[in-house]
């Protein structure tokens, strides 16, 4: 798969292929095992990215209301 992303957007690839496979394990349209594997990572990596990413949401939430 290739992803052409716009000139001086800076997203790497790595973030990308993050976000997708974390959009794709929300939706249930594949397995924590097959996410991580999308990401080229561990199962409990992903799932501590996963926690560091809810985290972050909400503090954010937190810090706008």
């Amino acid at each position: 798969m290739s992803i052409n992303l716009p000139e001086g957007l800076k997203v790497s690839e790595q973030d990308v292929l993050t976000a997708l496979a974390t959009r794709l394990y929300d939706t249930g349209k594949v397995t924590i095992e097959q996410a991580a594997g999308l990401v080229g990572c561990t199962t409990s990596t992903f799932i501590e990215e996963l926690t560091a990413q809810s985290l972050q949401e909400s503090a954010t939430a937190t810090y706008l209301y």
